[in-house]
């Protein structure tokens, strides 16, 4: 069985608006009598949660929930998405210059993110017409 992958026919970018993202924090804190409290890690790999959001229209709101419900197996599969904070930028050298291709384009870096939604399912709301605005967290 192949990992989903966010679909081509959805934004590829989240909004920037509303986007957070956490440090993953894989630590176990004990109280003690006295004195602070004593930590260690509980995890060698913990979560990072994301809150995301996308503007898609109709088609694609009924395409975001075609994947939650099947490709997802309504959210309960992980997926490979486009890293929102890394995905499509400039590679540079270390003097701070941009790298270029044989055709003087920039090299653009391509990350992705293995993901699973979070607690709550996506929820879309109507902005205009026959737009919305999807929010979920990863």
């Amino acid at each position: 069985m192949s990992i989903p992958v966010w679909p081509l026919d959805l934004p590829q970018f989240v909004e920037r608006q509303g986007f957070s993202e956490g440090f993953a924090d894989g630590r176990l804190m004990t109280k003690m009598d006295a004195g602070p409290p004593k930590r260690r890690r509980r995890f060698s790999s913990a979560v990072r949660p994301i809150q995301a959001s996308v503007r898609v229209s109709i088609d694609g709101k009924m395409r975001l929930k075609r994947f939650w419900d099947e490709e997802t197996a309504s959210g309960t599969l992980p997926f490979l998405m486009p890293d929102p904070t890394a995905d499509g930028l400039a590679l540079i050298a270390d003097d701070g210059a941009r790298l270029l291709d044989q055709d003087g384009s920039p090299l653009l870096d391509t990350a992705w993110l293995l993901v699973l939604f979070g607690e709550t399912p996506p929820s879309a709301t109507n902005t205009a017409g026959a737009w919305y605005l999807v929010t979920f967290s990863l």
